[in-house]
């Protein structure tokens, strides 16, 4: 995911992305309720707005940060 993710990203001004390794972040991890990888969460004003689990493609993955 992190290719497609990063393109997204490159054409996406409007949202800051972040990568998380949960092995070296596992509380982070668990307070966002991630149990599968990938898992993407998008957040707005602090709340969570959306949520994705498993490989999108890239066209999804703008869709879903545009939410």
């Amino acid at each position: 995911m992190r290719p497609v993710v990063s393109n997204v990203a490159e054409q996406v001004s409007s949202v800051d992305f972040y990568y998380v390794d949960v092995d070296q972040s596992p509380e982070l991890a668990q307070q966002f309720g991630v149990q599968s990888i990938p898992t993407m969460v998008l957040l707005k004003d602090g709340e969570e707005a959306d949520r994705s689990v498993g490989f999108i493609p890239e066209e999804k993955v703008k869709e879903f940060a545009q939410v």
